[in-house]
């Protein structure tokens, strides 16, 4: 299991803000800081306001800004604003139907299920504003 490039864009985007002490920052310029191109960031800006965690700020000196104090974002809002919902084996999505039957004890689907939730459990606990050496 790996997470889309844009989930790492996402959490420097979002670090990158928190570091210039969340002054708005134009596309281009939050492009630049973590290393994309402005169409690329503006997709998943788009993903990260739809999920309250960036805002758009309109006008002439108008950029982004964190939607939300980075101490209240965590790793795993990024992470599901962009992924969508984590789930690291088919066999535990919602609706899908484990090749080895439902009426089956499956150890696999029990030891996947565990690690998800430490993993779940693991990103929600780190935010944004962990990301930085005070």
């Amino acid at each position: 299991m790996q997470f889309e490039i844009h989930t790492d864009y996402a959490i420097r985007a979002l670090r990158l803000l928190y570091v210039n002490n969340n002054e708005v920052m134009t596309a281009m310029q939050i492009a630049i800081g973590i290393g994309t191109t402005s169409p690329a960031f503006t997709k998943i800006a788009n993903k990260l306001r739809s999920a309250g965690l960036l805002r758009t700020i309109q006008g002439g000196h108008g950029g982004y800004i964190l939607g939300k104090p980075a101490n209240e974002i965590s790793l795993y809002d990024v992470v599901k604003s962009i992924e969508g919902d984590l789930r690291i084996n088919l066999c535990i999505e919602n609706g899908e139907r484990c090749e080895h039957g439902h009426d089956v004890k499956c150890k696999v689907h029990d030891i996947m299920y565990g690690v998800q939730e430490e993993l779940i459990e693991k990103l929600s606990n780190i935010y944004v504003s962990d990301l930085v050496d005070e």
